[in-house]
C-alpha cells in the first residue's frame, strides 16, 4: 500500500523585474503559515517516510518546513514536480518511490492534475497555497481527503 500527500507550496513572492519564476521565495507570511501547516501535517500524517519536491525555491522552502516538522526527513528534488513536469514523469517518480508514505511538494495546477490523473476524480478543484490532497494508492487510487490551508493551520 502507498499513500501520497500532494502539497502545494506556500505563499510566495510576486514576480518582479529581474527575478526568474524559479527564484521566487516564500514570503514571511508564507513561511509562518507553512510552519503551522507542516506541524498539522506531521500530526495527521505521522508516518511520512520521504519528501520529494520541485526544485523551485518556493516549493523547496515549503518541503523544508515540512521536513523540519517531522525532524527525520530529508528533502529530495525532482524535476518531475516542476511546473513544466509531465504526468508520465510524475507517474515514473511515484512508481520509483519505495516507501509507503510519501509527500510530493509542487505547484498548481500540477498537484490537482496529478490527483485527477491518479484517481479519476473530475471537477473544478484546485489547491490554495499550502493546501494538500491525501491519495490512497492501494487498489484503485482514491482521493481520501483535501485539506485547504486554513484547515491545515487550525489542526
Amino acid at each position: 500500500m502507498k499513500f501520497l500527500i500532494l502539497l502545494r507550496h506556500g505563499i510566495a513572492e510576486d514576480k518582479s523585474p529581474g527575478m526568474t519564476d524559479a527564484d521566487r521565495a516564500l514570503t514571511a507570511e508564507g513561511r509562518h503559515k507553512m510552519k503551522d501547516i507542516a506541524r498539522a501535517l506531521a500530526e495527521i500524517f505521522p508516518d511520512a517516510e520521504v519528501i520529494d519536491s520541485s526544485p523551485l525555491v518556493r516549493a523547496l522552502q515549503t518541503a523544508e518546513a515540512v521536513a523540519a516538522a517531522y525532524r527525520h526527513l530529508r528533502v529530495e528534488q525532482s524535476d518531475a514536480l516542476k511546473p513544466a513536469g509531465t504526468l508520465p514523469e510524475v507517474r515514473a517518480l511515484i512508481s520509483g518511490i519505495d516507501r509507503e508514505f510519501a509527500i510530493l511538494t509542487g505547484h498548481e495546477p500540477n498537484m490537482t492534475e496529478i490527483m485527477m490523473d491518479l484517481t479519476g476524480v473530475r471537477g473544478p478543484l484546485s489547491l490554495k497555497k499550502g493546501g494538500f490532497y491525501g491519495v490512497r494508492m492501494e487498489g484503485t487510487p482514491t482521493l481520501e481527503w483535501m485539506v485547504p490551508p486554513r484547515i491545515g493551520r487550525a489542526i
